[in-house]
């Protein structure tokens, strides 16, 4: 390389020169000589010229090369962004004898039974860096209140060959709400599907709507995760606040939501993790927070709200779910996922609550435990169907 450096370098020099020869030679009144006078002096430099441009041409590349990343592998997907490890701390690797060198770990067998209970270190997913694939539709057209829409999602593609475990992601208010924690986990080598779901009755929301899309989406990624180098077989349902309670009923109703979707298959997905979920919907601090959802009150749309109770439910096939609330957090109320996990647990499914010390209702996300609780149930997912272990690496796969 530099080689190539000096040579281009000493052609450009001679290049200079002749043309400072030449400018010389020609005195004050060179720039307004006849044109075809210009064109004999610049000819007989054209093949110089040609050189010089083509050695930049082949330099600049492998320039750019050296000062790549190595082990990150490119993508032909359409992408909007690339992703970097974010500055939040949560992207951490394990030192080496080898500066800059994280090291790979061992194997985990998911399939021992303490698995469970286990607590993952933070080596279990590695920083891979990420791509996204934005505004992919995942419904036909639905109501969206005054005219007909589609949901639609953002792809969090990580580096690599794959494959990876595949998540739904789902948080009120749209897709940007939980984009932070799509990075944190797409750098981790999950693939996450963060999609869009109707939140609001104007909007078309309500019940079913709502719980149909986040349906919708579970099957989507479902059918093409591996198209994205991601598990298709087993999916895990993740939500945040109302994201988590709409996804606690798509993942405890034995009847699976059907309706506007482009992707068949089950919409039921194979493990469920919420985060500050406000389950109970019929009492407690939020149970007046849902007119705007249902499109009236408990008493007004009764059949409704009976429906889109979880407390219900959980009668069917039991899934690995695991429950995160913050002791601080002023917007819902952490007793309620304490209920909701005394509740599953009577039921006889596999549940845990981790309950964090002085965090509210957003600061949870960026938590270890938080991290810990996503791992566990993709984890305990995959055991249930004696897959690939989840957590190794997947360049080492």
């Amino acid at each position: 390389m530099s080689q190539i450096s000096a040579i281009v370098a000493g052609l450009l020099d001679k290049l200079r020169a002749t043309f400072r020869r030449t400018s010389k030679s020609e005195g004050k009144h060179a720039n307004v000589r006849p044109w075809t006078d210009k064109w004999r002096v610049v000819a007989p430099r054209l093949p110089l010229i040609f050189l010089v441009a083509g050695l930049v041409a082949i330099l600049v590349p492998l320039s750019a090369a050296a000062r790549s990343v190595p082990g990150r592998a490119a993508s032909s997907l359409g992408d909007r962004a690339v992703g970097t490890p974010s500055s939040s701390g949560l992207a951490a690797v394990v030192p080496t004898a080898d500066a800059g060198v994280a090291s790979e770990p061992a194997p985990i067998d998911i399939a021992q039974p303490a698995f469970a209970n286990a607590t993952l270190p933070e080596w279990a997913y590695q920083p891979l860096g990420y791509k996204v694939v934005a505004g992919i539709p995942f419904t036909g057209p639905v109501d969206c209140g005054d005219s007909l829409c589609r949901q639609g999602l953002d792809i969090y593609v990580p580096a690599g060959p794959g494959p990876f475990v595949t998540v739904v992601l789902v948080g009120p208010s749209g897709r940007g709400y939980l984009s932070g924690l799509a990075e944190d986990l797409a750098n981790r080598g999950i693939l996450v599907y963060n999609a869009d779901f109707r939140d609001v009755s104007t909007l078309g929301g309500g019940y079913p709507a709502g719980f149909q899309d986040v349906a919708c989406a579970v099957r989507f990624a479902r059918a093409s995760a591996s198209q994205y180098g991601g598990q298709s077989g087993t999916v895990a349902l993740l939500g945040h606040s109302l994201g988590a309670w709409v996804g606690s009923v798509v993942a405890l109703d034995p009847v699976e939501f059907q309706g506007g979707c482009l992707a068949s298959g089950s919409g039921r997905p194979d493990a469920f993790v919420g985060f500050a979920g406000n389950y109970q919907i019929d009492s407690g601090l939020n149970a007046g927070d849902l007119s705007d959802f249902f499109g009236g009150s408990p008493s007004e749309m009764a059949s409704a709200y009976a429906a889109a109770n979880p407390f219900n439910y959980a009668t069917g096939t039991s899934i690995p779910v695991q429950l995160v609330a913050g002791t601080a957090d002023e917007s819902v109320d952490p007793d309620q996922s304490q209920a909701m996990e005394t509740f599953l647990t009577a039921r006889g499914w596999s549940s845990t609550l981790t309950m964090i010390p002085g965090d509210g209702h957003m600061s949870i996300l960026e938590e270890p435990s938080t991290r810990q609780a996503v791992f566990k149930a993709i984890a305990a997912a995959y055991s249930a169907r004696h897959a690939i272990d989840p957590l190794m690496w997947s360049q080492s796969q």
